[in-house]
């Protein structure tokens, strides 16, 4: 089927800090209903898990067979309420516009440290290890690439990159850049407590540091580096890109748009 007859629009969101504040205002009540969503279903879980212990005996296979799933689900929801917490707390750093040939209009995708959906439809932020987020990092204005799954490259025309701080649910400021991080910005994060660091330096990743980060998880890689360069950042990183790389190989070859994000 062809795909840009399939694929959904993505308008792209407007410049202006006005209409920036109300997309952040409409991505936080995503982020803040997700979270309410998957904290009752943890209570749900959790009421089915002790009603099991319960009732049933430890000699029960089928009660038993149920309690595991319901362990399962419990821990699976905890990963995700994890994830959910770090969306609401930060919904989003940066943001892309690009024009792709093979599609009739612009498209638009903020990034963050974990993605954020409504209703499991088109993402309205993509976690920063999505292939198509790399080209925040790896690129400047105009024309560049991407790597999807390893295996092609997509080229598309950059038109736009922009990082904003956002703290305590407000736009404080953002700004257009063909690089990432700039003297100010990494200044800010630096003051900030160990903790946070970590938590914010995901915004300010350059390209050759990226380029590591993404590398297959199927080879050895070995960074040198001098004392202060971010090869402990880049390692923490890395191993948190690692686990959605593999993940991404169960995705169908000819799903473009979900290898995308």
């Amino acid at each position: 089927m062809d795909r840009q007859k399939t694929k959904v629009s993505r308008p792209v969101p407007g410049l202006s800090r006005e209409a920036e504040e109300a997309q952040l205002s409409r991505i936080i009540g995503i982020a803040q209903a997700n979270l309410e969503k998957t904290e009752k279903s943890g209570a749900q879980l959790s009421d089915e898990l002790h009603e099991l212990m319960e009732t049933y005996g430890t000699k029960d296979k089928e009660a038993l067979s149920l309690f595991h799933n319901t362990q399962s689900q419990l821990r699976e929801n905890q990963r995700d309420l994890i994830r959910c917490r770090k969306a609401r707390k930060k919904p989003y750093f940066g943001r892309i516009d690009f024009r792709d040939p093979k599609l009739p209009c612009a498209e638009s995708y903020y990034v963050g440290r974990v993605g954020i959906s409504e209703n499991s439809s088109e993402p309205a932020v993509i976690d920063w290890r999505a292939p198509v987020a790399s080209v925040y990092y790896e690129n400047t204005a105009g024309h560049c690439s991407y790597t999807v799954k390893n295996e092609s490259r997509c080229e598309i025309d950059l038109q736009r990159k922009r990082t904003y701080e956002i703290a305590d649910d407000r736009l404080l400021d953002f700004y257009d850049s063909d690089v990432v991080a700039n003297d100010e910005l990494l200044t800010k994060y630096l003051a900030r407590n160990k903790s946070a660091v970590l938590g914010e330096i995901i915004a300010t990743i350059q390209k050759e540091q990226d380029a590591v980060i993404r590398r297959s998880p199927k080879m050895n890689l070995i960074v040198q580096g001098a004392a202060g360069s971010g090869k402990t950042t880049v390692a923490m990183h890395r191993i948190s890109y690692i686990p959605v790389s593999l993940h991404k190989d169960h995705h169908h070859a000819d799903d473009h748009d979900r290898n995308r994000i």
